[in-house]
């Protein structure tokens, strides 16, 4: 399993969290995803096999939110 964790802006609403993390959750791969709100951050664990950065990376783009940066391990 490989990890990774996004830097986005804060988030005003838990609304505006769930959408991200139900996206992100939809990828196949996908172990777990946890969004911090108020520090803006999204950690993500998956099967590298079965998704790529670029994909977690398109998913969070696609809810309307910039990442600013990430670390992958």
């Amino acid at each position: 399993m490989a990890k990774a964790l996004f830097k986005i802006e804060p988030l005003d609403c838990v609304g505006c969290a769930k959408k991200i993390e139900n996206q992100v959750k939809e990828l196949d791969g996908i172990e777990s995803v946890r969004v911090f709100p108020q520090l803006g951050k999204i950690r993500t664990t998956f099967d590298n096999q079965k998704v790529t950065i670029h994909q977690i990376e398109k998913a969070i783009l696609l809810t309307g939110h910039s990442i600013h940066s990430k670390v992958s391990k």
